[in-house]
């Protein structure tokens, strides 16, 4: 239960409701990144309860989701890399965090000695530091993914905006 999750959490539930107003959402916080078998029990009861897909953004925790996807033959999203290869058919998408652009840029400004250190660089979808893996074309039709590039388009042009906090979510 800390920020960084937060934004995972607010972004995905504004997305949810975007797509479907009348979704329900059922959440809960493992309290552990490394605990595969309580993110395992947590999506069996979320699969139990009726969720037809679990999202984590919970490291090694999320591998116990994923896990149990599979062997209910039942949709998760995996998180941070393209976690398809856990569970081929039963990972729909993965949220990214593309670090390889963010170590591409930071390196290509050291070379040509541009690089201003000492600061925090923040890479969004405009700047390509996040994205849906590109395996989601194996479960998802076109049609929802040219939806997902307008909806990127429009996020980035700021016609969107998604919350990364509580009240920002109330706002929304």
């Amino acid at each position: 239960d800390v920020p960084v999750i937060h934004r995972f959490q607010y972004g995905f539930d504004a997305g949810v409701l975007y797509a479907n107003p009348k979704a329900k959402i059922f959440e809960q916080y493992a309290e552990s990144f490394t605990d595969a078998a309580k993110g395992k029990a947590i999506a069996n009861q979320m699969y139990k309860n009726g969720a037809d897909i679990v999202f984590h953004a919970a490291g090694g925790v999320g591998d116990g989701v994923i896990e149990a996807a599979k062997e209910k033959n039942l949709w998760a999203i995996g998180v941070d890399r393209d976690q398809s290869d856990l569970a081929p058919n039963n990972v729909l998408t993965s949220a990214m965090k593309r670090v390889d652009n963010a170590i591409y840029d930071v390196a290509k400004k050291l070379k040509n000695g541009e690089f201003d250190g000492g600061k925090t660089l923040v890479y969004g979808l405009k700047d390509g530091g996040v994205d849906i893996a590109p395996t989601t074309k194996n479960h998802v039709p076109q049609s929802i993914l040219d939806e997902v590039s307008k909806i990127k388009a429009d996020t980035i042009s700021g016609k969107i905006t998604t919350p990364s906090s509580k009240d920002a979510f109330n706002a929304w």
